[in-house]
C-alpha cells in the first residue's frame, strides 16, 4: 500500500509538472505572439479616428544640385509627375509617364522667373518640393494635377506655386498632353535684406 501510495504521489507530481509546463509554454508563445502584433503595429503608421483605414501612404522625392533640381508629384491616384527646374534659365517643366506603356504622355512648362525675380548679379539658389492638392469644385474632365509644385530662391526668400490641368482620361488612352503651367500663388519667406560684406 505504502508503495502504491509512493508510485500515485509521483505519477500526480509528474502530472502536475507536466501541466504547469503545458501552461508555461502556452503563455510564452500568447505572450510572444502578442508582442511580435505590437511591434508590427508600432512600425506601422499610427492609427487615428480621423485617418481612414488603409490609407495609402504616398510620398514626395526630391534632389538638387548646383544647376538642376528635381522632384516627383502625384498628378492623379494612378501616376505621378516628375518635375525639373533649370536654375541657368528658369525653365520648370513637369512630365507625366503612362504606366501601361512606359512613356512620357504630358509635358507642362513654365518659367520662374516671372513670380521669382532673379537678384542682380547673383545666380539663384532654388529649392523645389510638391505638396498634395484636391481643389474644390473642379470640373471632372479637365482638372488641376493632384499635386502642386512650390518653388522658391534661397536667395530673394521669394516662393510661387503652380499646377497644370490634367485629363485622366487622355492620359490613359496615351494621347499626349502639353499646356502651360499655371502660377497660383506667391509670398516672401524672408524679410531681412541680406547684404554681402
Amino acid at each position: 500500500m505504502k508503495r502504491f501510495r509512493g508510485r500515485a504521489t509521483w505519477l500526480l507530481a509528474g502530472l502536475a509538472m507536466g501541466l504547469l509546463f503545458g501552461l508555461g509554454t502556452t503563455a510564452g508563445l500568447l505572450w510572444s505572439t502578442q508582442t511580435t502584433a505590437n511591434q508590427a503595429s508600432a512600425n506601422a503608421i499610427p492609427s487615428h479616428p480621423a485617418w481612414p483605414k488603409g490609407l495609402p501612404l504616398n510620398a514626395s522625392t526630391a534632389s538638387t544640385s548646383e544647376t538642376l533640381a528635381l522632384c516627383t508629384g502625384r498628378v492623379d491616384d494612378q501616376v505621378e509627375g516628375i518635375f525639373t527646374l533649370d536654375f541657368i534659365t528658369g525653365d520648370l517643366q513637369c512630365f507625366v509617364m503612362n504606366p501601361r506603356v512606359g512613356k512620357f504622355v504630358g509635358w507642362f512648362k513654365t518659367n520662374v522667373t516671372t513670380q521669382l525675380p532673379v537678384e542682380k548679379g547673383k545666380k539663384p539658389s532654388y529649392v523645389m518640393t510638391t505638396g498634395a492638392w484636391e481643389p474644390v469644385g473642379a470640373s471632372t474632365n479637365a482638372r488641376p494635377a493632384g499635386c502642386v509644385v512650390y518653388v522658391a530662391d534661397a536667395n530673394t526668400g521669394m516662393f510661387a506655386a503652380y499646377t497644370f490641368p490634367w485629363v485622366r482620361g487622355a492620359a490613359s488612352s496615351g494621347v499626349l498632353q502639353s499646356t502651360p503651367m499655371t502660377p497660383l500663388d506667391g509670398n516672401k519667406a524672408r524679410n531681412i535684406v541680406l547684404r554681402s560684406e
